[in-house]
């Protein structure tokens, strides 16, 4: 259900800012010199922490792993538990290449590579490591809510950091994105797509971790359009009288920063602009209007604001173009409050801040 997604969502939120609190980079970059480079094989043979999602907030259960697979960007870890139950090597093998090698839009690279192209390099907080850890088990679910997948900023402190955080926690000290090989299908490409989303918010965090949340999801949504598969469009467009940087963990705030920053970075074509805006210390946005200004853009951010609540409108036409649509989504209808047909008229209503009737 949604309410339980919303809590677990903020949740999250919740321990980013905790592992901010508590983070100690002069030890971290200590620990990190110390370490030899890590190099799991196939075979390899780990025990990992990871939320229980019987319950809500979660709790915590450690269980081993095997390494099924490694690539140029990442490990592939499987619970022992799951391999040949809820999934196999031929499973794998279609994972792999989604991570590695393909997305549903490029053939050149893999979702993976895809994020680092466009957000930014992936944090080595701890683990001396440029690889990820992808693991797969069964996260369940609660009360009728199915998880596809997470990230955990638990694990980019250390072990005694994150018992010191509200509430304490326990860390594997690696990146690491955790997904589901039941009961939703790992082999989904909607799951790499959520894959996607979640590497986007390590990158963030470990880029702008304060960053505003409106923005940090906008680019995760923004990860799944480059993907191929993005989110469904739609109860944003019932009614977009909602402020754009106003966040309640509901559904239509996901579609509106999944149109907005789809919308943001089509127009502006501009080498790393998207990078730029996660690696901007300003926030929301003064962050973006700041980025705009560095890349030579002199658009104020209200004029591109209503560039988009128009494109918005108009995009299904398919008779706009330049400013006034999209090029890798297509639009549902855009509801309107009321219609005018003779002039001169007068209306009197209300809209939200950086929001539109």
């Amino acid at each position: 259900s949604a309410t339980n997604f919303t809590a677990f969502s903020q949740f999250q939120k919740h321990i980013n800012q905790e592992s901010r609190r508590v983070i100690d980079k002069d030890l971290h970059a200590a620990i990190r010199a110390e370490k030899d480079l890590r190099d799991y094989s196939v075979g390899d043979v780990r025990d990992f922490w990871r939320f229980d999602f019987t319950i809500m907030p979660p709790s915590w259960e450690q269980a081993p792993a095997t390494c099924r697979a490694v690539g140029e960007h990442c490990y592939v870890f499987v619970s022992d538990e799951e391999w040949n139950v809820n999934m196999n090597q031929e499973d794998l093998d279609i994972i792999f290449e989604y991570l590695e090698n393909s997305t549903m839009n490029e053939d050149d690279f893999g979702a993976i590579e895809m994020d680092i192209n466009l957000f930014g390099e992936i944090p080595d907080e701890l683990d001396n490591d440029e690889k990820i850890i992808v693991y797969y088990s069964a996260l369940g679910s609660y009360n009728g809510s199915v998880f596809d997948g997470y990230f955990s900023s638990y694990n980019q402190v250390t072990e005694a950091e994150a018992a010191t955080m509200n509430p304490p926690g326990h860390s594997n000290e690696c990146e690491m994105i955790y997904m589901t090989c039941s009961p939703l299908d790992p082999t989904d490409p909607t799951r790499i797509s959520v894959l996607s989303h979640e590497l986007q918010h390590m990158i963030h965090w470990g880029h702008d971790g304060d960053e505003y949340t409106w923005v940090d999801e906008g680019m995760a949504e923004l990860a799944m359009v480059h993907f191929g598969m993005p989110d469904p469009i739609n109860t944003f467009n019932g009614n977009a009288n909602y402020s754009l940087n106003f966040w309640d963990q509901q559904w239509k705030d996901y579609v509106k920063v999944l149109l907005f920053f789809t919308y943001l970075d089509e127009q502006i074509e501009s080498d790393d602009f998207i990078a730029d805006v996660v690696n901007e210390q300003l926030n929301g946005i003064e962050g973006i209007a700041n980025q705009l200004t560095e890349h030579g853009y002199q658009i104020p951010f209200e004029t591109l604001f209503t560039n988009w609540t128009i494109a918005n409108y108009l995009d299904e036409e398919d008779i706009y173009d330049g400013i006034y649509n999209y090029n890798s989504l297509e639009l549902p209808n855009f509801n309107y409050n009321s219609f005018m047909n003779s002039f001169p008229d007068s209306e009197s209503e209300s809209v939200q801040p950086w929001a539109v009737r």
